[in-house]
């Protein structure tokens, strides 16, 4: 796969992917994704544009010199410029789910000028704002994140990320999230750094000024990132575009990407690139 690389505080190297032709639409992943997390969505969307999917720093084949371990969504959304910069790229439509979601919020703060749409899908925007999930929850999460799992073990720890019919109406789509997630770990120490650089998060004062179309999407069901976060996100940013996936929890992409790249192409075609 290609790379870019470049300077944030220190040299990186990102690892992406891009598929198709058309104005530039990047797709930024969550806590546990590398660039893969995208796939089932990718064929729909490369028929309609030039989709460039990037490893996060720490994820993937991203390759940081002298990691100093910082994985705050400010930081990590400055990486975004690296590599529109590398890529030559003046104005993109910007997307990013869950954590993903926290970086292109800090990015459109941060640039608006570089950007003809943005997209927050299964986010918060931190702070007091920010509705929490149930500790089980989270507790959950984070250690089937972080060890090895059978296919079975597996299955059962998708259940705080699905929609409760999702195990059986979405088997196949569930079965290549698991196959990714599982070719593509993330060390104790690497989730660690990152649930310690999103408590540093707090844009909602920053969205209320944001003058960018903004698509806000979220699963009906999340419990990770309980669904109530996307419609404070939504509150804050004039004039933006609420949309649920129904019968979908967090990783409503995977459950149903059909639908969401339908979703996101009808958002998209109201605000072509100039």
């Amino acid at each position: 796969m290609p790379t870019i690389s470049g300077n944030n505080d220190g040299p990186i190297t990102i690892n992406y992917e891009e598929r198709g032709s058309g104005a530039p639409l990047v797709l930024i992943g969550g806590i546990t994704s590398a660039l893969q997390v995208w796939d089932l969505m990718v064929p729909t969307l490369a028929e309609h544009y030039r989709v460039i999917t990037p490893d996060n720093r720490g994820s993937g084949s991203t390759v940081i010199t002298d990691d100093d371990g910082d994985r705050s969504p400010k930081r990590m959304g400055e990486d975004i410029l690296v590599l529109l910069d590398g890529l030559g790229l003046d104005r993109v439509h910007l997307l990013g789910a869950s954590m993903g979601g926290m970086l292109v919020q800090e990015f459109a703060i941060a640039h608006p000028e570089r950007l003809a749409s943005l997209s927050i899908c299964c986010s918060n925007v931190g702070g007091t704002r920010t509705i929490t999930p149930d500790r089980e929850v989270l507790e959950k999460f984070f250690a089937s994140a972080s060890q090895p799992t059978t296919p079975k073990d597996a299955r059962s720890a998708l259940g705080i990320l699905i929609h409760p019919d999702s195990l059986t109406s979405c088997a196949d789509t569930l079965d290549v999230y698991i196959a990714t997630r599982d070719r593509f770990p993330h060390s104790p120490e690497e989730l660690g750094n990152r649930a310690k650089g999103l408590a540093s998060l707090d844009t909602y004062e920053g969205l209320t000024t944001l003058d960018v179309p903004t698509l806000v999407m979220t699963g009906s069901h999340d419990q990770l990132v309980p669904t109530a976060n996307s419609s404070v996100i939504h509150e804050a940013i004039p004039d933006s575009t609420y949309i649920e996936i129904e019968k979908t929890g967090h990783i409503f992409f995977a459950e149903r990407p059909d639908a969401s790249s339908a979703a996101l192409l009808e958002f998209l075609a109201k605000h072509p690139m100039s």
